[in-house]
C-alpha cells in the first residue's frame, strides 16, 4: 500500500488542487499532512475532492482550529489528530507531529516505523535504525512580497508501506521558482 506524505502547504490552493488530482489519479487512498494547511478551505478541498482518507495534525500557522476540526468531523474521509498522530496502518506504527525537531528524536527512539515531521520546509528522509524519518518538504506559495526568501522546491512524498521505498514528487514548474 502506498501513502502520501505532505506538509506545509500554506494555503497554496493551485498546488493543493494539483496534489489532490495527482493522488486521485495514482489511487493513493491514504494521505498524511503534517500541518500548516493554514485555513479551513484546504480541509474542505480534501473533504470534497480527495477520494482517499486524509489524516492531519495542526502546525504553528494553522488558524481556526475549531472550524477545521468541525469540518474534519463532518467528513467521512478526514481525521484531525490535534497536535500529534500515533497510528498503525498496514502493520506500520506511524508518528506525526508538525515539528521535525520533535520527530527526529522520536525516530531515534525506535518506537515507531515511520515518523513524519515538517515545519522547516527542508525535504529529507533519514533512517534511524529500523525507523524512517520523513520531512516531505513544502508547497508554500511563491510570492515576491513574502518577507522571507521563497523556498526553491515544492514537493511531497509517496511511501510504499510494504517496502518503505519512497519517492519524492516534485510539483510542476509553475509551482517552482
Amino acid at each position: 500500500m502506498k501513502i502520501a506524505i505532505l506538509s506545509d502547504t500554506h494555503d497554496n490552493t493551485p498546488a493543493i488542487v494539483w496534489i489532490i488530482e495527482y493522488l486521485n489519479e495514482k489511487k493513493i487512498k491514504v494521505a498524511f499532512h503534517a500541518g500548516d494547511m493554514i485555513n479551513p478551505g484546504v480541509v474542505r478541498r480534501f473533504a470534497e475532492h480527495y477520494y482517499g482518507h486524509l489524516h492531519f495534525v495542526f502546525g504553528n500557522n494553522d488558524g481556526e482550529h475549531t472550524l477545521i476540526e468541525r469540518r474534519a468531523n463532518a467528513a467521512q474521509n478526514l481525521t484531525c489528530h490535534g497536535n500529534e498522530l500515533q497510528l498503525e496502518v498496514e502493520g506500520r506504527k506511524i508518528f506525526m507531529n508538525h515539528y521535525s525537531s520533535i520527530g527526529e528524536p522520536v525516530a531515534k527512539s525506535g518506537d515507531f516505523d515511520i515518523i513524519i515531521g515538517g515545519h522547516d520546509h527542508q525535504y529529507r528522509v533519514i533512517e534511524y535504525g529500523t525507523s524512517l524519518f520523513i520531512n516531505p518538504g513544502n508547497t508554500v506559495t511563491k510570492d515576491k512580497w513574502l518577507p522571507q526568501a521563497a523556498d526553491k522546491e515544492s514537493s511531497f512524498v509517496i511511501l510504499d508501506l510494504d517496502t518503505l521505498k519512497h519517492e519524492r514528487v516534485m510539483l510542476p514548474t509553475q509551482f517552482q521558482l
